[in-house]
């Protein structure tokens, strides 16, 4: 299991390395980003769809994950009060979401085999009705951000609001397979042959991109400000994971799954929101990889740890 980590690991130190021996540009992450969200991730979410069961009392863990990633995005609103109201943008839109289908996926599928990505991608199914868009909307509304969408009148904020999430193929695929679980569609044998390669190139591109991402800030105040979004990551995350392993009515297997998903890093959104409404590009790069990292340890060891056969 250190193996299986540290092999991860190696992915995103490696490609960082190449990024600063010139191989890649500083630019170079977008291609990795263009792989994983609109051909790895979607056939990884597909794949764990058709090669699992679907209980649909695993609906519960949809509606877990809404309120796991929307309830610390207002809790964040009202504690960074006081602060600069871009690190407030920063503060909120970093420290709730969970990065599960680009980064949980690919790291419990790793550790717990193929099976244990249809627990992440449900969880993921809630989480991502607020972490693809409506973080941002609400960041910005909240925070009086972004005039020109504030002036738009309520139609076209509604139509922009759809976009955003229907322009996600990862969150288009997880509608689309939600729609097959509740039908009872199953997907064909050779669809599935078809896109297993692409799915198992996931973990690989998604770390090869966090490690393309990675850049050091050098102003002191974006670090004083990643590490108060590393502190409240880390009190959601024992939250989330409690909450989790004592309220969902499913066995030790399922809940120890959603529990590594409770301590997964900063979602590829919030980097991209926090790059649109901020300008604090490095910032957002160099707080996805930290917290990357910091998952990979924690959910290893916490695989360990917990009581599961």
């Amino acid at each position: 299991m250190i193996f299986q980590a540290g092999s991860l690991l190696l992915v995103i130190i490696g490609a960082y390395a190449l990024k600063h021996l010139h191989v890649f540009g500083d630019r170079d992450y977008k291609v990795a980003q263009g792989l994983v969200f609109n051909l790895t991730l979607p056939c990884a979410i597909i794949l764990s769809f058709a090669t699992n069961k679907h209980d649909m009392k695993m609906l519960w863990i949809v509606l877990f994950g809404f309120f796991a990633c929307a309830i610390p995005l207002f809790i964040v609103y009202f504690g960074s009060r006081g602060d600069e109201r871009n690190y407030r943008a920063f503060q909120m839109l970093n420290a709730s979401g969970l990065n599960l289908g680009a980064f949980c996926l690919p790291v419990v599928q790793t550790f717990m085999g193929a099976s244990a990505g249809l627990p992440i991608i449900m969880l993921d199914i809630g989480n991502a009705t607020v972490a693809t868009a409506g973080s941002l909307t609400i960041t910005r509304t909240l925070l009086g951000m972004d005039d020109s969408f504030r002036s738009l009148p309520m139609i076209l904020r509604l139509r922009n609001i759809a976009r955003d999430f229907l322009s996600s193929i990862s969150f288009d695929i997880y509608m689309l397979m939600l729609v097959f679980m509740f039908l009872h569609i199953t997907i064909p044998q050779p669809i599935v042959t078809l896109i297993t390669p692409f799915a198992n190139a996931n973990a690989f591109c998604t770390m090869a991109m966090i490690g393309l991402m990675m850049e050091v800030p050098d102003n002191r105040k974006d670090k004083v400000e990643l590490a108060k979004v590393i502190a409240w990551r880390a009190v959601f995350g024992v939250v989330i994971a409690v909450a989790a392993w004592t309220l969902l009515p499913f066995d030790e297997r399922i809940r120890e799954i959603i529990v590594l998903g409770s301590f997964a890093p900063i979602t590829i959104f919030s980097t991209k929101f926090t790059d649109s409404l901020t300008g604090n590009a490095k910032l957002a790069g160099f707080s996805l990889t930290v917290t990357a990292v910091l998952s990979l340890i924690v959910m290893t060891v916490l695989h360990a740890l917990l009581p599961v056969a």
